[in-house]
Protein backbone atom coordinates (compact mmCIF):
# COMPACT_ATOMS: atom_id res chain seq x y z
CA UNK A 1 0.00 0.00 0.00
CA UNK A 2 1.31 3.46 -0.91
CA UNK A 3 2.05 6.05 1.75
CA UNK A 4 -0.55 8.76 2.13
CA UNK A 5 0.25 11.70 -0.15
CA UNK A 6 -0.56 14.98 1.54
CA UNK A 7 0.22 17.34 -1.33
CA UNK A 8 -2.85 17.42 -3.57
CA UNK A 9 -0.97 18.40 -6.73
CA UNK A 10 1.58 15.62 -6.30
CA UNK A 11 -1.19 13.12 -5.46
CA UNK A 12 -2.83 13.93 -8.80
CA UNK A 13 0.40 13.40 -10.70
CA UNK A 14 1.09 10.17 -8.82
CA UNK A 15 -2.31 8.75 -9.76
CA UNK A 16 -1.78 9.61 -13.43
CA UNK A 17 1.20 7.29 -13.75
CA UNK A 18 0.61 4.69 -16.41
CA UNK A 19 1.38 1.95 -13.90
CA UNK A 20 -1.63 3.17 -11.91
CA UNK A 21 -4.03 3.69 -14.80
CA UNK A 22 -3.22 0.85 -17.22
CA UNK A 23 -5.36 -2.25 -16.90
CA UNK A 24 -3.45 -4.51 -19.31
CA UNK A 25 -1.62 -7.39 -17.59
CA UNK A 26 2.13 -7.83 -17.95
CA UNK A 27 3.04 -9.54 -21.23
CA UNK A 28 6.22 -11.62 -20.69
CA UNK A 29 6.97 -11.85 -24.44
CA UNK A 30 7.45 -8.08 -24.58
CA UNK A 31 9.90 -7.98 -21.68
CA UNK A 32 13.47 -8.40 -22.90
CA UNK A 33 15.52 -6.60 -20.26
CA UNK A 34 16.07 -6.23 -16.54
CA UNK A 35 18.45 -4.41 -14.26
CA UNK A 36 20.13 -4.74 -10.89
CA UNK A 37 22.31 -2.74 -8.53
CA UNK A 38 25.71 -4.21 -7.73
CA UNK A 39 27.32 -3.20 -4.44
CA UNK A 40 31.09 -3.18 -5.08
CA UNK A 41 31.97 -2.96 -1.38
CA UNK A 42 30.26 -6.17 -0.30
CA UNK A 43 30.15 -8.01 -3.66
CA UNK A 44 26.38 -8.52 -3.78
CA UNK A 45 23.30 -7.44 -5.68
CA UNK A 46 21.49 -4.98 -3.44
CA UNK A 47 18.48 -4.87 -5.78
CA UNK A 48 17.16 -6.89 -8.74
CA UNK A 49 14.02 -5.73 -10.51
CA UNK A 50 11.02 -7.98 -11.14
CA UNK A 51 11.63 -8.36 -14.91
CA UNK A 52 14.70 -10.46 -14.06
CA UNK A 53 12.56 -13.49 -13.20
CA UNK A 54 10.42 -13.00 -16.31
CA UNK A 55 13.46 -13.09 -18.61
CA UNK A 56 15.68 -15.65 -16.84
CA UNK A 57 13.28 -17.69 -14.71
CA UNK A 58 15.51 -17.39 -11.63
CA UNK A 59 14.36 -16.20 -8.21
CA UNK A 60 15.92 -12.76 -7.56
CA UNK A 61 15.83 -13.43 -3.82
CA UNK A 62 18.42 -16.19 -4.10
CA UNK A 63 20.41 -14.98 -7.10
CA UNK A 64 23.95 -13.71 -6.47
CA UNK A 65 27.16 -12.92 -8.34
CA UNK A 66 28.42 -16.51 -8.04
CA UNK A 67 25.23 -17.77 -9.67
CA UNK A 68 25.62 -15.24 -12.49
CA UNK A 69 29.15 -16.47 -13.18
CA UNK A 70 27.95 -20.10 -13.04
CA UNK A 71 25.31 -19.57 -15.75
CA UNK A 72 27.63 -17.80 -18.22
CA UNK A 73 28.28 -19.97 -21.27
CA UNK A 74 31.61 -21.82 -20.82
CA UNK A 75 32.93 -20.34 -24.08
CA UNK A 76 32.14 -16.80 -22.88
CA UNK A 77 33.54 -16.87 -19.35
CA UNK A 78 37.10 -15.87 -20.26
CA UNK A 79 35.70 -13.01 -22.36
CA UNK A 80 33.49 -11.91 -19.45
CA UNK A 81 36.46 -11.72 -17.09
CA UNK A 82 38.63 -9.99 -19.71
CA UNK A 83 35.99 -7.28 -20.21
CA UNK A 84 35.53 -6.83 -16.48
CA UNK A 85 39.29 -6.48 -16.07
CA UNK A 86 39.45 -3.83 -18.81
CA UNK A 87 36.56 -1.88 -17.25
CA UNK A 88 38.16 -2.07 -13.83
CA UNK A 89 41.50 -0.81 -15.16
CA UNK A 90 39.64 2.09 -16.78
CA UNK A 91 37.50 3.06 -13.78
CA UNK A 92 40.37 2.76 -11.29
CA UNK A 93 42.00 5.72 -13.03
CA UNK A 94 38.93 7.96 -12.92
CA UNK A 95 38.40 10.90 -10.59
CA UNK A 96 35.18 11.37 -8.58
CA UNK A 97 32.79 12.95 -11.12
CA UNK A 98 34.40 11.21 -14.09
CA UNK A 99 32.81 7.90 -13.09
CA UNK A 100 29.39 9.16 -14.15
CA UNK A 101 30.53 10.03 -17.68
CA UNK A 102 30.82 6.50 -19.01
CA UNK A 103 28.74 3.48 -19.99
CA UNK A 104 30.44 0.09 -20.39
CA UNK A 105 28.88 -2.52 -22.66
CA UNK A 106 29.62 -5.99 -23.98
CA UNK A 107 27.72 -9.21 -24.70
CA UNK A 108 27.76 -12.80 -23.51
CA UNK A 109 25.43 -15.77 -23.18
CA UNK A 110 23.70 -16.98 -20.03
CA UNK A 111 21.73 -20.13 -19.27
CA UNK A 112 18.11 -19.51 -18.24
CA UNK A 113 16.20 -21.59 -15.71
CA UNK A 114 14.50 -23.32 -18.65
CA UNK A 115 17.95 -24.61 -19.74
CA UNK A 116 18.26 -22.38 -22.81
CA UNK A 117 21.10 -20.02 -23.60
CA UNK A 118 20.26 -16.43 -24.44
CA UNK A 119 22.64 -13.65 -25.41
CA UNK A 120 22.46 -10.50 -23.37
CA UNK A 121 24.05 -7.09 -23.78
CA UNK A 122 25.34 -5.90 -20.42
CA UNK A 123 25.54 -2.17 -19.77
CA UNK A 124 27.12 -0.80 -16.59
CA UNK A 125 27.25 2.73 -15.25
CA UNK A 126 28.27 4.34 -12.00
CA UNK A 127 25.47 4.83 -9.50
CA UNK A 128 27.36 5.81 -6.36
CA UNK A 129 30.90 6.99 -5.60
CA UNK A 130 32.21 7.37 -2.03
CA UNK A 131 33.91 10.41 -0.51
CA UNK A 132 37.31 9.11 -1.58
CA UNK A 133 36.18 9.03 -5.22
CA UNK A 134 35.97 5.24 -5.44
CA UNK A 135 33.10 3.50 -7.24
CA UNK A 136 30.83 1.78 -4.70
CA UNK A 137 27.61 0.95 -6.58
CA UNK A 138 26.89 0.30 -10.25
CA UNK A 139 23.63 0.09 -12.16
CA UNK A 140 23.77 -2.94 -14.46
CA UNK A 141 21.22 -3.69 -17.16
CA UNK A 142 20.88 -6.83 -19.27
CA UNK A 143 19.02 -6.73 -22.57
CA UNK A 144 18.23 -9.90 -24.49
CA UNK A 145 19.48 -9.66 -28.07
CA UNK A 146 19.70 -11.88 -31.14
CA UNK A 147 22.57 -14.35 -30.96
CA UNK A 148 25.38 -14.31 -33.53
CA UNK A 149 28.01 -16.79 -34.68
CA UNK A 150 30.97 -14.41 -34.48
CA UNK A 151 31.37 -11.67 -31.89
CA UNK A 152 31.77 -8.21 -33.53
CA UNK A 153 35.23 -6.68 -33.36
CA UNK A 154 33.88 -3.77 -31.30
CA UNK A 155 31.65 -5.77 -28.95
CA UNK A 156 33.27 -4.30 -25.84
CA UNK A 157 32.60 -0.56 -25.86
CA UNK A 158 32.92 2.46 -23.61
CA UNK A 159 30.54 5.33 -24.28
CA UNK A 160 31.42 8.86 -23.19
CA UNK A 161 28.09 10.54 -22.39
CA UNK A 162 29.57 14.04 -22.16
CA UNK A 163 30.97 13.93 -25.70
CA UNK A 164 28.31 11.53 -27.08
CA UNK A 165 30.92 9.24 -28.61
CA UNK A 166 32.21 5.69 -28.18
CA UNK A 167 35.85 5.32 -27.23
CA UNK A 168 37.85 2.84 -29.27
CA UNK A 169 38.75 0.94 -26.10
CA UNK A 170 39.96 -2.09 -28.04
CA UNK A 171 41.94 -0.11 -30.64
CA UNK A 172 40.44 -2.66 -33.02
CA UNK A 173 42.60 -1.71 -35.99
CA UNK A 174 45.85 -1.07 -34.11
CA UNK A 175 45.89 2.63 -34.89
CA UNK A 176 48.64 4.84 -33.51
CA UNK A 177 47.90 7.43 -30.80
CA UNK A 178 47.91 10.19 -33.43
CA UNK A 179 45.57 8.22 -35.68
CA UNK A 180 43.20 7.55 -32.77
CA UNK A 181 43.17 11.26 -31.93
CA UNK A 182 42.45 12.15 -35.57
CA UNK A 183 39.64 9.59 -35.64
CA UNK A 184 38.15 11.16 -32.53
CA UNK A 185 38.35 14.68 -34.01
CA UNK A 186 36.79 13.50 -37.28
CA UNK A 187 33.92 12.02 -35.29
CA UNK A 188 33.52 15.38 -33.55
CA UNK A 189 33.07 17.02 -36.96
CA UNK A 190 36.42 18.77 -37.42
CA UNK A 191 37.86 19.26 -40.92
CA UNK A 192 41.44 18.34 -41.85
CA UNK A 193 42.45 22.00 -41.56
CA UNK A 194 40.89 22.26 -38.07
CA UNK A 195 42.50 18.99 -36.96
CA UNK A 196 45.87 20.29 -38.18
CA UNK A 197 45.44 23.36 -35.99
CA UNK A 198 44.46 21.32 -32.92
CA UNK A 199 47.39 18.90 -33.33
CA UNK A 200 49.88 21.56 -34.47
CA UNK A 201 50.59 19.70 -37.71
CA UNK A 202 50.28 20.58 -41.37
CA UNK A 203 47.07 19.93 -43.26
CA UNK A 204 49.06 17.70 -45.66
CA UNK A 205 50.22 15.54 -42.72
CA UNK A 206 46.64 15.15 -41.47
CA UNK A 207 45.43 14.16 -44.93
CA UNK A 208 48.18 11.52 -45.10
CA UNK A 209 47.17 10.18 -41.68
CA UNK A 210 43.54 10.03 -42.79
CA UNK A 211 44.47 7.99 -45.85
CA UNK A 212 46.49 5.62 -43.69
CA UNK A 213 43.57 5.20 -41.28
CA UNK A 214 41.22 4.26 -44.11
CA UNK A 215 43.79 1.83 -45.51
CA UNK A 216 44.37 0.15 -42.13
CA UNK A 217 40.66 -0.23 -41.52
CA UNK A 218 39.81 -1.28 -45.08
CA UNK A 219 37.27 1.54 -45.30
CA UNK A 220 36.23 3.65 -48.28
CA UNK A 221 35.33 6.65 -46.13
CA UNK A 222 35.24 7.84 -42.55
CA UNK A 223 31.45 7.57 -42.59
CA UNK A 224 31.84 3.87 -43.33
CA UNK A 225 34.52 3.49 -40.65
CA UNK A 226 32.44 5.20 -37.98
CA UNK A 227 29.55 2.91 -38.81
CA UNK A 228 31.84 -0.11 -38.47
CA UNK A 229 32.82 1.06 -35.02
CA UNK A 230 29.27 2.11 -34.12
CA UNK A 231 30.62 5.58 -33.34
CA UNK A 232 27.71 7.22 -35.16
Amino acid sequence: MSNEIKNEKWRGLFQKQKSKTASNPEVPALIDSYYFIYDCDVNKFSFINSAFKTVTGYDPETFDIDKLIDIIHPDDKSYFFACEEKDLAFTNNLLFNEHFRYLFTYTYRILTASNQYIRIRQTCQALEVNNQGHLTKTLVSHQKIEDFEERPINDHRIFDKTRNIYLDSENCYKLTKTELKILQLVQEGLSSREIATVLCKSKHTIITHRKNILKKTNSDSFIQLLRKLNFS
